[in-house]
Formats: structure tokens, sequence, C-alpha cells
């Protein structure tokens, strides 16, 4: 059955993309090639001296802020594996296995304001995997703080990511483990975090414990052994003893936690027990809550061999597991960069907030990815936590530190001390906190189909020759700036967007789309390939001018191209604000080409809008651009005029149509079908159906009926009894590869919906008399019949002489005349009608009502002889008239 006005779903083809290296957006470095583009890091974080707290009962080693700036954009955080450090001659004092470890915080003037709505996006990057994890390790985390220690607050490095406290286990005479509330002192206190964690640090993994310090005293150059001794647990993500269990199993008050604390953290228990992917996760770092000693039993050996018989596990929320070394696309392309978006958003009360992310949520490209499968590559992950207030140990205002730490691992924390290969952790910046929040959204407008393409569109298909459009739009932010008694600024109130530089790239360019070239109004005389527009109306044109080529490589499912590229970059004469200029769009000309013979898909592909506050990206739609067809579509209508009752109960009108292709080629079962159907040129409709045979030619059927449209008031509105009566119905057809048919008209009458008939026999003969005979009443010699047939009609039947009896041979009348004689009436039959019978019932169904059977031998049609007749035969001519009753 077809029905109008459909709606298609989406869905999300995996696609390959371009890989450009372009000088306005990518940087490039001898260690890390392909990077996407940072804001000026420096302008917003810095790297300063830590201030070390050491615990009660040792000292803390982790003293130095490894991280510094690797170029305009990058922040590193870590600096290699480091190496070990001596001192003394008769005394030497050992620090190893530390790796590098360090912190990045915001100024104080780019402070985060847990009051309001805030998010960063930045690009991540943790290296290739490598076999051994410590390669991989640590790890890095987000962080937000209010430690009294300001920019200067730094953790531990190692599992401690140089958030999180000192976890050293003593041992000189007697053992001294670390306790919860010295982990907590030597962390980054009234804070928490989101770790990136690369490395599972459990406790019977050969690198736990880990040494990090001894004294070896020498006499006369020989050594007397070692004392002072110092490892870390290396078991923050222990999956021994009471690993896996919720905070509340270790009766942990609540509110002292993130929500759905887990020891361990709990994936791991049974579905990533191995290293190499990592996992994402929630913590509290400054809380003692955070860290909780196991006592072994029954040790694993290098704890019993060092006399140690403690591990530390830390309790993690919505841990999720995660891919965050690098990563291969869905075509088996390197992913190096992992991009995460970072918002908090307040409660309105301001008693608490919650902090969310969203991991790979676009590529290198800056394309959108929505892949969260779990068996697939590149997978985005996400979650959200909610974060008490009273977390940070707020003071006069809202404004805490924000940034980012780390830590390497040291290949000698397996005994491998020869090679120093580990795996640095970076960072770049694209919004802040307090930038601007910029949207950009793309389509394809097909102006020759009269359709636009969006990464939701069902129908992404355009024909060759087709002139297209590319269009963007971007956004100060959401238009979200309501009026309200709330203290939270929407997005709109963030700052303007500022220096914005256009950077997209053209799929496909020259192979398969050409740019078009139009007159501008602007400047007379010169030609332009598109342009931005402001919300003023005012434009800035995109000319030749302002495309450059760029060469790369194209992917299809199953075959790696070289192509040549079209890069058009342009700065926009004007900033985004919410003022008055909310809202720009760019608008790029082409025209489809394709002189295959077969269809071509043409890939997303990006395009960047970089600010000098904030950096955003989008990805045209992808579009299938089908091969030229030379053949037309035939369609004949095999019937022409059809009757319609109205108002009738489920009415129906099945149209027969006649499709062929010239020149002549055979239909593939299956290929889908768009009917237009245009009724008086008022009611348009739109319906599909689908192919069925494989035949040069296909017989449809297309019915007319209440389903295809709104409602069955609209159905008769439509059909009227007044109004272009009798109605044209013109149809077209149009195949899966927009070929047109030729226009195929119907019309429809549409008549009242009851019924009014009446059937007389041809003749009513009456007895024969003689010359002599004076009787008064000459009866029938047969009754014949007259009936009425009637359905939702009330009715008054009558009947008047058309033409008196005369004989035939002489034209002479007959002497008398003709009467009607029932029980109610005696009526002489004139040349005036004269009512017979009604009926005022409406009947739902057709009723026959046969008149001429309550006729008897003196009543009916009753011949009257007034005088003497000459011998012969008379004819005469009556005439049954039936009309509606006009019934009060």
């Amino acid at each position: 059955m077809m029905k109008g006005h459909h709606k298609h779903p989406i869905g999300y083809i995996f696609i390959s993309f371009f890989v450009l290296f372009l000088g306005i957006f990518f940087s490039t470095n001898t260690i890390y090639a392909a990077e996407p583009a940072g804001l000026p890091i420096q302008d917003y974080l810095s790297v300063y001296d830590p201030v070390v707290v050491n615990p009660d009962n040792g000292t803390n080693f982790f003293k130095t802020n490894s991280a510094h700036f690797l170029n305009t954009d990058t922040g590193q955080l870590t600096h290699g594996a480091g190496s070990t450090e001596s001192s003394g001659i008769l005394e030497k004092t050992i620090n190893t296995n530390m790796g590098t470890y360090g912190a990045l915080w915001s100024n104080e003037k780019n402070r985060w304001d847990l009051s309001q709505k805030q998010s960063i996006s930045a690009w991540l990057y943790f290296g290739p995997y490598d076999n051994n994890p410590l390669a991989n390790g640590n790890g890095l985390a987000f962080v937000l703080q209010n430690d009294v220690r300001k920019g200067q607050a730094m953790g531990t490095g190692l599992q401690g990511l140089g958030v999180y406290g000192w976890d050293l286990t003593h041992i000189d005479d007697t053992v001294k483990p670390a306790t919860p509330n010295i982990i907590a002192n030597t962390s980054i206190r009234n804070s928490v975090a989101l770790e990136f964690d690369t490395n599972l640090n459990k406790a019977t993994n050969d690198a736990s414990p880990t040494e990090l310090h001894y004294k070896e005293t020498k006499v006369l150059g020989i050594s007397t052994g070692k004392s002072d001794r110092y490892f870390t647990s290396h078991a923050f993500d222990s999956t021994v003893m009471d690993a896996g269990y919720p905070s509340d199993f270790f009766g942990i008050p609540s509110g002292e936690l993130l929500p759905n604390s887990y020891l361990g953290p709990k994936i791991y228990t049974e579905t990533m027990d191995n290293a190499g992917s990592g996992h994402i996760a929630f913590t509290s770092p400054g809380t003692p809550y955070s860290y909780y000693v196991n006592i072994f039993s029954n040790p694993p050996t290098n704890y019993t061999k060092n006399r140690v018989s403690t591990t530390l596990g830390q309790f993690h929320a919505n841990p999720q597991k995660a891919q965050l070394t690098n990563d291969n696309d869905y075509f088996g392309n390197l992913v190096s960069w992992h991009h995460v978006t970072i918002t908090w958003e307040p409660d309105e009360d301001l008693t608490a907030g919650t902090l969310s992310y969203v991991y790979n949520d676009k590529d290198e490209n800056g394309i959108t990815n929505n892949n969260k499968s779990t068996n697939e590559y590149f997978r985005r992950v996400e979650s959200s936590i909610k974060v008490p207030m009273s977390t940070f140990n707020l003071y006069n205002n809202y404004n805490v530190y924000w940034g980012f730490t780390g830590s390497n691992s040291n290949y000698g924390q397996d005994g491998d001390k020869d090679d120093p290969k580990v795996y640095d952790k970076l960072i770049k910046l694209e919004t802040l906190p307090d930038s601007p929040n910029p949207i950009a959204n793309s389509s394809i407008t097909d102006n020759t189909l009269n359709k636009t393409i969006t990464d939701q569109s069902t129908d992404n298909n355009v024909n060759s020759g087709d002139s297209i459009d590319l269009n963007y739009e971007i956004k100060h932010a959401e238009d979200n700036n309501q009026t309200s008694d709330s203290k939270i600024l929407p997005d709109s109130q963030k700052p303007s967007w500022k220096d914005i530089v256009a950077a997209i790239q053209i799929p496909d360019m020259e192979t398969y789309l050409d740019f078009r070239q139009e007159d501008s109004p602007n400047n007379p005389g010169q030609k332009r390939i598109g342009y931005i527009e402001y919300q003023d109306g005012t434009q800035d044109d995109l000319l030749i001018s302002d495309v450059s080529l760029t060469s790369g490589q194209a992917e299809s499912t199953s075959t790696k191209v070289a192509i040549n590229s079209r890069l058009v970059t342009k700065k926009l004469s004007k900033d985004l604000d919410n003022a008055d200029n909310k809202i720009t769009n760019v608008k790029i000309f082409g025209t489809a080409i394709n002189k295959d013979l077969k269809d071509h898909l043409v890939q997303k592909a990006p395009a960047y809008f970089n600010g000098s506050n904030a950096i955003i990206s989008t990805s045209s739609p992808e579009f299938n651009i089908r091969y030229e067809k030379n053949w037309s579509l035939m369609a004949k209508g095999l019937e022409e005029n059809y009757t319609l009752r109205f108002q009738q109960d489920n009415p129906n009108i099945t149209l027969p149509i006649e499709l062929s292709y010239n020149p002549e080629q055979k239909f593939v079962p299956g290929d889908e079908l768009i009917v237009d159907i245009n009724i008086d040129n008022e009611k348009k409709i739109e319906s599909k159906i689908n192919v069925t045979g494989n035949d040069t030619t296909e017989k449809i059927e297309i019915p007319i009926n209440e389903t295809i449209f709104d409602s069955a008031d609209d159905f008769w509105n439509t059909f009227s009894l007044e109004k272009n009566n009798p109605h044209r119905i013109e149809i077209t057809v149009t195949d899966k590869d927009s070929k047109v048919s030729n226009n195929v008209q119907f019309f429809v009458e549409v008549i009242p919906d009851k019924t009014l008939r009446v059937d007389a026999s041809k003749s009513i003969s009456f007895k024969n008399i003689n010359y002599s005979s004076k009787a008064d009443y000459i009866h029938r010699q047969d009754d014949g019949y007259v009936k009425v047939t009637s359905r939702n009609n009330p009715w008054q039947l009558r009947t008047r002489v058309v033409k008196p009896l005369t004989k035939s041979s002489d034209n002479e009348q007959f002497v008398g005349n003709l009467l009607y004689i029932d029980d109610d009436q005696r009526s002489a039959l004139d040349d005036s009608p004269t009512l017979i019978e009604e009926d005022d019932h409406s009947y739902p169904e057709e009723t026959v009502k046969t008149i001429s059977d309550t006729w008897k031998d003196d009543t009916g049609v009753i011949l009257k002889q007034t005088g003497l007749n000459e011998a012969g035969q008379y004819v005469g001519t009556l005439e049954w008239s039936l009309a509606d009753a006009d019934i009060n």
C-alpha cells in the first residue's frame, strides 16, 4: 500500500576519510606527524615549580615537574623515561624507576568557574601501542582543583599520574606501609580527576612492587648492603583481594566518594585483565577514602621477596574501557591523536555539578565519530558523574584551577634498565572554559533536484551534471539566551569568537566535483565560486584565488586512489557574537561530475573554522553521484475515467499505469519508484512503490484512498461535489536514477452517494371491448411493471400522459381517459404529472419497491370509457418520473 508523507532512518555508514597535511591547520615535527591544530597553549596554561609535600614517615621523592611546551600549541607532560639519580661517595643514595611526571595548570586569569557551564576540548596523545605496557604507562588526567598550593600543586609519578598521592612503602628495619591519609595528604587536594590510564597497575604484575629509592653504604669501597628502601605498591588498579566491589561494600559513608565508585576498577576484573588499551574513569584524588589497603594472607612472590605484605587499591567511578594508545580507523588508517570534550554543568542551587566527557568524538580530520560499538575500531566513549561542590572546599568564590597532569613509566620497573623507550603524553587545546562555544553544521543542496542532503538523509543521491551547493553554518552558540532567574549564564553569553579562518576541503575536487562560477553581486564584473554571508546580509566573496591544491589519498570500500583536492581558505571579516552576528553561512558552488559507468560515493571532507580563542570542525555529508543515464522513462495510463460516490465508506480508486524505458531495458525487482500525485493542481502527494518484475515493462497500480490523505475530511474536501468536478489527477513516476516519466492524466467524477431510479415495462395493455360496449371501466389485460430503486434518498413517483390513446389507422382519439386508482386516491391522468406514490425513508442499502405489485383488477392504471369508440387499436404513451421527496 502506498502512503504519503514518508520519514527515513539514519543509518550510520562508516566511511573512510581524507588525510590532509594542511599548512594552516596541521603542524609537523620530527616525532609526531599529521597533528591537529591547537590554540596557543602558553597563553592559557603554565608550568609551575611544585610545592612538594613530604609524608610524616618518610620523604616524597617525586619533586620535579617535567612538563614543558613542545611548540606553540603542544604541551608535553612527561619527558622520556627519566634517569637514575645518585649522590654521595661513602654512602650512595639511588633514586630509580621513577619515570617522569608533570602538570600544566591554568593561569590565574583563566581559571574554571564552577558556578557556570564550562567546557574545554582538547587533543590527547599517548603514543603507539607497545607489547610491554610500561612503554605506554602510565597516562594523564584532567583535573579541577582548589589545592592551597594553587598552580604549584602536584601529586606523584608512575601510577600517581601526577595527581594522586604518595603510595610509597618504606622498608627499613620494619615495614612502614603508606596509609590512606598519607596518600591523600600528598595528592592534589580538593580536586576531582578524569583519568586516562594507559597502564594496568595491579599487584600481580612483574613490576609490583617497584623499588624507587635505597641507600647503599660502602666500607673501603665494599658495599655493606641496602637500607632505607622505598617501594611503590603499583596496585591502584589491583584485581586481587576485594577489588571489583562498590564503595558501600567497604562501609564508606555515602558522599565521601563519587557515585558508582568501585575498587579496581571493576571493568578489569572480567573484561580487561591485559594491558595495551586503557581505561577512563572519574576519581577523587584528595580524600583518604579513595585509597584502600589490602593486607595479603598469601602475598605474590615479589611482595614476599621484598617483605611487603600490603597493596593499595584505588576507587574509580564510572570506569570505561577505551583505546588510548594509537588506534586505527575503519579502514586501518592510523589514529594518533584522540579528541576529548569535557563539560561541567552546575545544578541550579550550586550544591553540585555534572562533569561529563566524550572521548573520540571526532577524528583527526575533524569528522564526527558516532561509533559506540565495542567491536569496532576508533570507538566513541562517554560518561558523566555528579560531583558535590563540597569536593572543592570552596571559600569566597567558585573559581578553581584546571589543567592536565601525567606520568610515564620507566622500563626499569620490570628489570630491563637498558631500554629507555617510553611514550610521552601530549595535549593540545581546542576550546577553553571561557571561550565561545561555537557550533558548525554542514549540508549539500542539489538545486537541480530541489533537495538537501545531511548526515541524517536516507536519500543522498545526486545526478551527474546537477548544480549543487556545499553549505556550512557556524553559530556563536546554541540559541539559549532566554532570560531566567538562574545565575547560570547560557552559552550564548560567552565572549565573541574572534579572528576566524575557514579552511574547507572540497570533496573529490575536479574528478567528481567542479566549481561553478557565478557573477558577484558585490563586485560587478567579477566571478565568484561562493560566498560567506553574515547575519546582516553582507557577504564576503569566495574567489578562485582563495583556492589552493592539496594532495592526498582517498579510500573507498575496495580501493585506495590518489587525489588532488582543493582547499578553500578565507579569513572571515566579522567575528561571531551574541548580538549582531550570531550565525554565519558559507556557500560554495559546485557541479557534480560522474563520467564513469557506475555510481561514485563521495566521501566526507573536513571543514575547519579556526579562531584565536576556539577551533571547531565539521565535514561535508557523504553523497552519491549517479552515473549518466541516456534513456527516458515512459508512462501510460491504462484507463482514464472513474466515478466516486461522495462520502462513501472506504473510498478507493486504483489507477493502473504501464511503465517502460526508451531505449528498451529491463526493470530491476526491488527498485524504488517515487510516485508524485497532483490533484487539480491543488493537492500534491508523494508515495512510493517498489518494482516487482524484471520485464521490459512494469505495471503498477496507484491506489487513491483515504490512507494517503491526512484524514477522511481531507479526502472529501479534495474530491468535492461542488469544485473541480470531474477532478483531474496527474501522475509522474521517478525511478531510482531520478528519471522522471511523462505526465499521465486520469479523471474522476464525484456523484452524490445515493441511488434513485424508476424502471417501467414498455407496455401496459387493456382488454378488448366490442364496438357497442358501454362499459365504464376497461381493465388491464396485463399489469406490466413499475418499480423504484432507492438508497439514501426519499422519493416521489409521478406519471403523466405524453400522448393520448390514439387509433393508429386514422389518428382518432379514444373517447375516455386514463385513471390511476388506489386505496387513497382516484386521479385522472393527463399531461400534468400526477403523484402516484412516495416514500419518505432513506434506506442505507439499495432498496427496490415494485409499485405494480399492489395493483388489483380495479386499481392501478385503469381506462375509463366515456362514449362509443370505433373499432381499432389505440396506442398512447405514459411517462413515469421520479424525484427527491420534499420532506419537511
